[in-house]
């Protein structure tokens, strides 16, 4: 048997930041879409707030990783 204590399979955080992507992206958008009143601003705001959570958090787990 090859159970080895302690060095189980990491989940992937890729779920995580989709799910942060989309979080942040919502609330960036509604803010864009309120700022400059427009469905282009919208777009504009959730495509920026989508990457910046979503890079975020894939920064933080690889940072994560190094300090181990």
């Amino acid at each position: 048997m090859s159970g080895s204590t302690g060095e189980g399979r990491r989940p992937s955080p890729v779920p995580r930041a989709v799910l942060a992507g989309l979080i942040a992206g919502m609330a960036a958008g509604l803010v864009s879409y309120y700022v400059i009143n427009s469905v282009l601003g919208l777009i504009i705001g959730f495509i920026a707030g989508a990457i910046v959570g979503s890079r975020t958090v894939l920064l933080m787990n690889r940072a994560r990783e190094q300090d181990k």
